[in-house]
Formats: C-alpha cells, sequence, structure tokens
C-alpha cells in the first residue's frame, strides 16, 4: 500500500546459553551450605510457634517432686540381700547408710524453716529398715514441696542454710541422683543389680511425680 514502509527484517532472539542461566559454582555452593546449616539448625531458632509461657516454679517443683519419689521407688526395687551386705571396696558405705545420708540431708534446713510443719526424723543407718526408709523418704519429700514451694514466691535462704529455694531444690536433686548411682553400683558389684524395669522406671519422672 502507498505511504507505508516496508516492514523490517529482525533478527530471531537466540536463547541464552545453558552456562549463562545456571548459577555460578560460588552461588550453587552457598546454595548448597545455606540447606546444610538449616537442617543442622536447633528448632529453637526456627521461630518456634508461640506456646503458654512456663510457669518456673511449679516446674521446679515437679522435678524434685519427680527425683525425691525416685529415691523411694529405687530403695522398693532393691534386693534384700544387698542393704546391708558388707561393702565391695574399702572405705565404702553400706546401701543402708547411703539411704539414709540420702534422707538425713537437708532435714535440719527443713526444722528451721518451718517448725510447724511436721520434718521426719533422721534415720539411724546401723538399724533403719528398706521399709522404714521407704516411709521416711516419702515423709521428707512432702515436707519439702510443702515448705520450700511457697519459699519459692517469697524469696530468702531454706532455714539459715547457703540456698535460696531453687538453688535448694537443685542442690538436692543433684546430690540424691549422685547416691542413687553409688546404691546402683554397689548393687551390682555385689552381684544383684535392680532390674531393666526398674532402671527404666527412675527415669519415667513424669509417671513418679504424679504418685504420692
Amino acid at each position: 500500500m502507498k505511504g507505508r514502509s516496508p516492514p523490517t527484517h529482525r533478527e530471531p532472539r537466540l536463547s541464552s546459553p545453558l552456562s549463562a542461566r545456571l548459577p555460578s559454582p560460588d552461588a550453587q555452593r552457598q546454595a548448597v551450605l545455606f540447606q546444610h546449616v538449616n537442617r543442622l539448625r536447633p528448632r529453637a531458632m526456627i521461630r518456634p510457634k508461640p506456646s503458654r509461657p512456663v510457669d518456673v516454679a511449679a516446674a521446679l517443683l515437679r522435678a524434685y517432686s519427680a527425683s525425691a519419689r525416685v529415691n523411694q521407688y529405687l530403695v522398693g526395687r532393691l534386693d534384700p540381700s544387698v542393704w546391708r551386705a558388707k561393702p565391695p571396696a574399702p572405705r565404702m558405705r553400706t546401701i543402708a547408710a547411703l539411704v539414709a545420708h540420702v534422707h538425713n540431708c537437708g532435714l535440719v534446713y527443713l526444722r528451721r524453716a518451718a517448725p510447724t510443719i511436721a520434718v521426719p526424723d533422721d534415720l539411724d543407718r546401723f538399724r533403719v529398715t528398706p521399709a522404714a526408709a521407704a516411709r521416711a523418704l516419702a515423709a521428707k519429700r512432702r515436707a519439702v514441696l510443702a515448705i520450700v514451694g511457697p519459699a519459692l514466691e517469697q524469696g530468702g535462704r531454706i532455714g539459715g542454710s547457703l540456698h535460696d529455694a531453687p538453688t535448694f531444690l537443685a542442690y538436692y536433686m543433684v546430690h540424691d541422683g549422685h547416691h542413687r548411682g553409688q546404691i546402683l553400683l554397689q548393687a551390682r558389684l555385689l552381684g544383684h543389680p535392680v532390674s531393666t524395669e526398674t532402671m527404666s522406671g527412675m527415669w519415667q519422672w513424669a509417671a513418679r511425680a504424679r504418685e504420692r
């Protein structure tokens, strides 16, 4: 048609080579590293879902309650023959003496902290029986929860000890766990290790905390 210029010829656009569209080797290495780090990253760093705040005081009391109940649980499942058996090495206490020690530690501070609350008597390591030890350990557990529980909110040291309430609970959980290990080892060396069921039950803290 008149007045129109002929269409210009355009070269077809060539697609870019494959190498041009691929990321550089450095970018590839960074991508692989990023994926690896994400797999190793703790879940707490990956924006955890909002949850209810933890009542730290209640959680600490539950932990102590479970630990103290494990003491009683273990005593009730030891072979009776190991209770007063001669220790397998010099300068070792009998299992009866170890249990008495676990029970007796801390009682003086509980009595000072709350004279009106029932705190069990000390155990005689030479005369105590497994049944009496189990009853005393249960009574101590109740006394600690009744005395130290309110102290978690009120503050201050427990009965003139060096420990405030949280430290008191943590200290005796570690203390009792240490001596439980000695008891388990000594029972094994004496030829009467605790059963697999008992060992498993000692780690079921949620169940132990619910027991009376």
